[in-house]
C-alpha cells in the first residue's frame, strides 16, 4: 500500500514545479486550440507566465496579469472562446496562488484585482468575443439595452468565479497560518493535512496570521462519512436524472452536454460537502455560472446549492460560513436576475423600457424574494444543526468534567482519610511508646528497692500495649475498607487515657464541668486525641513531678456555644543555664500542628503555649457536628 506521508516527503522539494506545470498545461491547451494573432499570443504568455510565478513571485504575478487583460481590450479582432476560457482560468490560478502565497497587503489587492479583472473578462467574452447576447430594447451609447443586461449580468459571474479562487487560496494560506502558529509541520514533508494544503504550503511570503476557530480547508471522514457522502452523491444524480427526465415539478433541461456538465460539477460538489465545505462552495458557484452562460434553465440539480449552502453553516469554520451566507444573498440576487431576463425574453418582452418592465420588476422582487428564502433556510438549517451538535458536545464534555471532578473530589476525601488515620496512627503509636518507656525506666530504677513495682509496670505496658495494637488494627481495617470495625474513640474514654498516663508516672487531675450530648463523632474523636496528645507531650517532655491537669467544661449557648471548652495544663521542665544558653530547649514534638488540625477539622480553634513556666492546651469544639 502506498505511504503518502513517504511519498509527499518525497516530493515535498518539488513543490514549486506546480504552477508552471499549470503553466505549461495551459500553454499546451492554446496550441491545440489554434494560434491567434501575435498581440494575443503575447497576452497568452504573459497569463502562463502569472500562473508561472504567483507562488515564488506573488506581486510580480499580479502585475503581469493585469498587463495581459490590457493587452487583450486592446486587441483590435474577436477572438475565439476558447482562448477566452484559457485566459479565464490563469486569472482564476494566478488568483489563487497570489491569496496563498502573498502578504495580507498584496492578498487584498488581489481581492480588489478579481473585482475588476470579473467586468473586463465580461466585456472580452461578451463584446469582443463569441458570446453574444440578443439585440433588443433601446439602444444607449450604441448597444441595445439587453446587451447591457447581459454584460452586468457576465461581470456578476465573472466577479463570482475569481473570488471563489481568491477565497480559496486565502482559506489554504489562513490554515497554513494557523498550523505554523500552532507548531504544526505546515511546511514539512510529513504533513498530515491534506494534499491541497500541502501542495499549496511554503509559498513565496510568510504568513503570520492565524485564528483561533481552527480552521479546515479540508476535514478528516471517517470510512462510514466518506462512504455516506458518495452514496448520497450517487443518489442526487439518479433522482436529478429521474427528474430532468420525467419533467417534475415543470424543471426542464435543453438535453445538450451543458446541462450534463451542469449536473457532474453539482454532483462533486455534494460529494465534497462535508469533506470541504469551501471546495464544495466553490463548484457550487462554478456549476451556478456554467448554467446561466450556457443558458440552461431551472435544474434539478439546484438542489445541489441547498446542499452545499447547509453544509457551509454546519461544517465550515468561522469564515466559510460567513461566506456562505453571503453566497446565499449574491445567489439569489444573481438567481432572481437572470430567471427574470429570460422570462422576459421567452415572452417577448424585447423593449425593456417600456411598460412590461413593471412587471419584470416585480418578477424580480418576487423571484429574489423566494431564492433568498430557500437559500436562506438552508444556511440557517445547517446552523442549527451545528448548534445542536455543538451544545450535545457540550453535555458530553460536561458530563466527563463531572465525572473527572467526582473523582478528584473522592481521590481528596480518600486522601484526608488516610491523612487522619495517619494522624490517628502517630496518636496511638506516640502515646502507646511514651507510656511504654516511662513504664519500662521507672521499672528498671525501682527493681532494687521495689521489686513489686516492676510487676506493675510490666502490667501496664502489657496493657498500653494490647491496647495499641487494638487501636492500630482498627486504624489499619480502616486503610483497607470505607467504614473502620469496631467503636470510635469519644470523650468518654479520656478517663482510662489518663489512668495510663497516671501508670506512667505523671499525676494528672481530671475534672469535668456540665456535660454536651451535641457533639457529633468528628469532635468526640477531635476532643479525645487532644487529650491524648496534650498528656502524651507532658509526660515526655514535662515536669512528671508537678501534676498535669486536665478539664472538660460545657459552654452554654450565650457564652459562644453551644460546645465544650478542653483545657490541659503541664509544668514545664526548668533547664539548666548552660543549655538555655545553647538553645537546646526541647521541642514539644510534631503532635501540635495534628491537634490544631483536628480541632480546626472539627469545626472549633486550639491555642498552644507556655504561660508563666505552664504549658497550656485550650482547645474549643462546637456541638451539633455530624455524626
Amino acid at each position: 500500500m502506498l505511504d503518502r506521508t513517504r511519498l509527499l516527503s518525497a516530493l515535498a522539494p518539488h513543490r514549486w514545479v506546480l504552477e508552471p506545470a499549470v503553466a505549461v498545461v495551459l500553454f499546451v491547451a492554446w496550441l491545440f486550440s489554434g494560434l491567434p494573432t501575435a498581440l494575443s499570443a503575447l497576452a497568452l504568455l504573459f497569463y502562463c507566465a502569472a500562473v508561472a510565478l504567483s507562488r515564488v513571485l506573488p506581486g510580480v504575478a499580479l502585475g503581469i496579469v493585469w498587463t495581459a487583460v490590457l493587452l487583450e481590450l486592446t486587441e483590435p479582432d474577436p477572438l475565439p472562446g476558447a482562448f477566452r476560457i484559457i485566459g479565464a482560468v490563469a486569472i482564476f490560478a494566478t488568483v489563487f496562488g497570489i491569496a496563498a502565497h502573498g502578504g495580507r497587503v498584496l492578498r487584498w489587492f488581489a481581492f480588489a484585482s478579481a473585482c475588476l479583472i470579473g467586468p473586463a473578462m465580461a466585456y472580452l467574452f461578451t463584446v469582443k468575443g463569441e458570446l453574444k447576447f440578443l439585440q433588443f430594447g433601446p439602444v444607449i451609447g450604441g448597444y441595445y439595452a439587453s446587451q447591457g443586461v447581459g454584460l452586468l449580468l457576465m461581470s456578476l459571474l465573472m466577479i463570482v468565479a475569481f473570488l471563489i479562487g481568491w477565497l480559496l487560496g486565502y482559506l489554504v494560506a489562513r490554515q497554513r497560518a494557523f498550523a505554523s502558529a500552532a507548531g504544526g509541520p505546515s511546511a514539512g514533508g510529513g504533513q498530515r493535512g491534506s494534499v491541497l494544503v500541502w501542495l499549496a504550503s511554503s509559498g513565496g511570503a510568510v504568513v503570520a496570521e492565524g485564528d483561533p476557530d481552527r480552521p479546515r480547508l479540508v476535514q478528516r471522514l471517517s470510512r462510514g462519512q466518506l462512504t455516506f457522502d458518495m452514496a448520497g452523491a450517487a443518489a442526487f444524480v439518479v433522482f436529478c436524472l429521474f427528474v430532468d427526465s420525467a419533467d417534475l415539478f415543470g424543471a426542464t433541461r435543453d438535453g445538450s452536454r451543458s446541462g450534463t456538465i451542469v449536473l457532474a460539477v453539482f454532483t462533486v460538489a455534494v460529494a465534497l460537502r462535508r469533506m470541504s465545505p469551501a471546495v464544495a462552495l466553490a463548484f457550487a458557484w462554478l456549476a451556478a455560472v456554467i448554467q446561466m452562460t450556457t443558458g440552461n434553465s431551472i435544474l434539478a440539480s439546484d438542489l445541489g446549492v441547498l446542499l452545499v449552502l447547509y453544509a457551509t453553516a454546519a461544517y465550515g469554520d468561522r469564515v466559510v460560513r460567513w461566506v456562505g451566507l453571503v453566497s446565499a444573498g449574491l445567489g439569489a440576487l444573481v438567481a432572481a436576475l437572470y430567471l427574470s431576463v429570460t422570462s422576459a425574453l421567452s415572452q417577448g418582452y424585447f423593449d425593456l423600457l417600456s411598460t412590461s418592465l413593471t412587471s419584470i420588476a416585480l418578477q424580480f422582487a418576487f423571484l429574489f424574494v423566494v431564492s433568498a428564502t430557500m437559500l436562506g433556510l438552508s444556511w440557517v438549517l445547517g446552523l442549527l444543526m451545528r448548534t445542536w451538535r455543538e451544545a450535545r458536545f457540550s453535555r458530553y464534555a460536561q458530563t466527563v468534567a463531572e465525572l473527572d471532578r467526582n473523582r478528584a473530589e473522592e481521590v481528596v476525601v480518600v486522601e484526608q482519610e488516610r491523612t487522619r488515620i495517619a494522624r490517628d496512627m502517630h496518636d496511638v503509636v506516640a502515646h502507646s511508646l511514651a507510656v511504654v518507656i516511662a513504664q519500662a525506666d521507672g521499672a528498671r530504677y525501682a527493681r532494687h528497692t521495689d521489686p513489686g513495682a516492676v510487676d506493675e509496670a510490666l502490667t501496664t505496658i502489657a496493657a498500653t500495649a494490647r491496647s495499641a495494637l487494638g487501636d492500630v488494627r482498627v486504624l489499619l481495617a480502616e486503610l483497607r475498607q470505607s467504614q473502620p470495625e469496631g467503636p470510635q474513640p469519644s470523650l468518654d474514654d479520656v478517663p482510662q487515657t489518663i489512668e495510663h498516663i497516671r501508670a506512667a508516672g505523671l499525676p494528672v487531675a481530671f475534672e469535668r464541668l456540665g456535660r454536651v450530648d451535641g457533639l457529633g463523632s468528628a469532635q468526640q474523636i477531635a476532643g479525645f486525641r487532644i487529650v491524648q496528645e496534650a498528656l502524651t507531650n507532658a509526660l515526655r517532655h514535662g515536669d512528671t513531678s508537678q501534676p498535669a491537669t486536665v478539664v472538660l467544661a460545657a459552654v452554654a449557648a450565650d457564652a459562644g456555644g453551644p460546645g465544650i471548652v478542653i483545657t490541659v495544663r503541664n509544668t514545664m521542665k526548668h533547664l539548666p543555664a548552660d543549655e538555655l544558653s545553647t538553645g537546646t530547649v526541647p521541642r514539644i514534638g510534631h503532635g501540635l500542628p495534628g491537634m490544631r488540625e483536628r480541632a480546626s477539622l472539627a469545626g472549633g480553634t486550639l491555642s498552644a503555649g507556655p504561660v508563666d513556666g505552664v504549658f497550656v492546651v485550650s482547645a474549643f469544639l462546637p456541638a451539633g457536628g455530624a455524626a
